[in-house]
């Protein structure tokens, strides 16, 4: 299995037959996901397995009011408008689902925002869960924002450095940016620029 960044320009063999058990994401894939990627609405992760289609995952930017937070859970000193990364869309291939796929993707997805918090700041990932998800969600620390269908849910910057020993991923991201800036410094030299 390799998660590589959704391309456009790419027929992706199984994405016409995706199905991960729920209709609103099955429809999603067939219908919207190349588009949203290639206006830049959504930035997109694919699974693949033997060049098959077999999950994804979708990552915005996104904003949500303060209030939105119970005071207790609030963490302190947020502005007016938070912003955070927002999960849109997460999917499993049906035929592989309780393998820890879907947890491997959210792992990747909870690297980027660490990412992206480094770059720009955000306060955390957010999402909407459908009610057959909010478990997995749960169990992985997300906490409810308040009760609604699907369930907004959050999980805070610092929960996600906490388990997943973000600064190992950070330096090692800066390491290898460092070397990416020395090469193109090597290039440059070497074309007389």
């Amino acid at each position: 299995m390799r998660l590589e960044k959704f391309d456009t320009s790419v027929s992706y063999k199984g994405l016409k037959t995706f199905d991960c058990g729920n209709e609103m994401i099955n429809s999603f894939v067939k219908k919207s996901l190349k588009k949203r990627v290639k206006k830049h609405f959504s930035q997109a992760y694919v699974l693949l397995e033997n060049d098959t289609f077999i999950g994804f995952y979708t990552l915005d930017t996104f904003s949500i009011a303060r209030d939105t937070f119970d005071k207790e859970d609030r963490p302190s000193s947020l502005p007016p408008v938070v912003s955070v990364v927002k999960l849109g869309m997460l999917g499993v291939d049906k035929k592989i689902q309780g393998q820890g796929v879907g947890k491997r993707l959210l792992r990747d997805a909870m690297l980027k925002v660490v990412h992206i918090s480094e770059v720009a700041g955000c306060t955390g990932l957010y999402l909407l869960a459908e009610v057959e998800a909010i478990e997995f969600y749960t169990k992985l620390g997300f906490k409810p924002l308040r009760e609604d269908t699907p369930l907004p849910m959050f999980l805070h910057i610092e929960t996600i450095m906490n388990s997943m020993n973000a600064t190992d991923y950070l330096m090692k991201s800066s390491a290898n940016k460092e070397r990416l800036l020395k090469s193109i410094e090597q290039l440059d030299k070497s074309k007389g620029t």
